[in-house]
């Protein structure tokens, strides 16, 4: 997997009309000091941002880069390193709302001081103090992810701040990153900011059955229904419960994740399982290994994010092979393509598949194996590295201020498939 690194040649080509540059046949050495903050820290699987830095982090140390991870002090193991790379920690205000903000700003500057080739920023709450960095000289490879300023967890003020900042990244960064297409196309239509397509990616987990995993949970192999991710309103777990039980289905509903905040979400969902046993809540499973024997062995896995763009989870649920079962959205059909089924609405469609479901065996090894090889085919760890790769070489060597999009493979549209937006859904 950790093939040599070479010199990259790329593209430079004429300003594009707004400020965009595309790089060709330029030569940057073989490897960079790169910082990185936006995230809790590493080692985690909290959220896709922890998890998918867990795995690209240490691949490209592996690959001789330098690699930086800026930690907020008390959320991982405070050890010097992980895998190569190594670990800052700095102090953050603990409150959902200055959380991110607090450590960013501290972040920034301690990137800016160690004055590394490229810094990768997770998070477009960041926006700003990458404009301030970038201001200084820096620069920044910003990966935007979802639309934060839609998701239900956050107050008015929040949802202002992110959409404002989301209006100044294209300023903010020497490049952007979309996670899909989709995203790519809400930035360029509503925010007229180009961004360069790299998907975050499957995360290979040991295959080792875990079955102690479904006797802490009471369960047998394909004999419960899953649902996975942090309780927040956007993810719609507590909207599959109650479509779980109108639904009369016999079949437990098992729900894995955690709020990092008091969530009506979990309260919600507390109140219906003290109603109904059929309802068992799993709680955070750390063990990646358990993880993935509790969501491959499921009779169906149910994903329901509804806010932009390609979530790492359902990468990782189609890697491990899962039954899945997607809420119709464009970022949910980029990821899982063919490899499952939809349903788009939670009051009829959603629990007349759950009767159907509860009638059956659930294993349709047809299509886990159609959601394995989209996986490995599509989303592996090396592909995603070597654009990441590509990409940040590309901007520490180029003009300080040129702003940089690259082609990937991700970047067009699968044959006979529109993107059409619907954000928010």
């Amino acid at each position: 997997m950790h093939g040599p690194a070479h010199h990259i040649t790329a593209a430079t080509a004429p300003d594009t009309g707004n400020g965009l540059y595309e790089m060709r046949n330029v030569q940057v050495p073989e490897h960079l000091d790169l910082g990185v903050f936006g995230a809790r820290g590493i080692p985690s699987t909290y959220s896709g941002y922890e998890t998918f830095l867990t795995v690209l982090l240490p691949e490209l140390a592996a690959r001789g880069h330098q690699v930086t991870m800026y930690c907020r002090s008390g959320e991982v193991e405070e050890t010097p390193s992980y895998q190569g790379v190594k670990k800052v920690f700095l102090p953050a205000i603990a409150s959902k709302q200055l959380s991110t903000l607090s450590h960013g700003a501290l972040a920034a500057l301690a990137t800016r001081r160690a004055q590394h080739d490229v810094v990768l920023v997770v998070n477009v709450a960041n926006a700003a103090f990458c404009l301030l960095t970038r201001l200084a000289g820096q620069r920044i490879a910003l990966n935007t992810d979802g639309q934060e300023w839609l998701r239900g967890k956050w107050g008015r003020a929040a949802r202002a701040y992110f959409r404002g900042s989301a209006h100044i990244a294209r300023w903010s960064a020497s490049a952007l990153i979309a996670d899909g297409i989709g995203m790519r196309d809400v930035y360029k239509q509503q925010f007229k900011a180009e961004s360069t397509v790299i998907p975050y990616c499957w995360t290979q987990i040991d295959h080792d059955e875990r079955l102690e995993a479904l006797d802490s949970l009471g369960v047998s192999p394909y004999g419960y229904f899953l649902i996975a991710g942090r309780l927040i309103p956007e993810n719609n777990i507590h909207r599959v419960a109650c479509s779980y039980l109108a639904s009369g289905a016999r079949t437990p509903l098992v729900v894995l994740g955690a709020a990092n905040y008091d969530s009506p979400v979990t309260r919600e969902l507390r109140e219906l399982a003290e109603k109904d046993s059929r309802l068992i809540l799993g709680g955070h499973i750390t063990d990646r290994a358990a993880y993935a024997t509790t969501v491959r062995l499921a009779r169906a896995y149910f994903h329901t994010h509804s806010v932009g763009g390609i979530n790492p989870s359902l990468l990782e649920a189609m890697g491990c092979g899962a039954r899945i079962i997607a809420l119709d959205t464009v970022f949910n059909r980029e990821a899982l393509g063919e490899a499952g089924e939809y349903f788009c609405d939670f009051d009829h469609t959603l629990p007349a598949l759950m009767r159907r479901l509860d009638s059956t065996s659930g294993v349709d090894d047809e299509l886990r194996a159609l959601a394995v090889k989209r996986a490995n085919g599509r989303f592996s760890l090396e592909q995603v590295a070597d654009s990441y790769e590509r990409l940040l070489m590309t901007v520490a060597r180029s003009p300080r201020w040129r702003r940089t999009a690259l082609e990937t493979q991700w970047a067009e549209k699968e044959a006979g498939r529109e993107t059409i937006l619907e954000p928010g859904r």
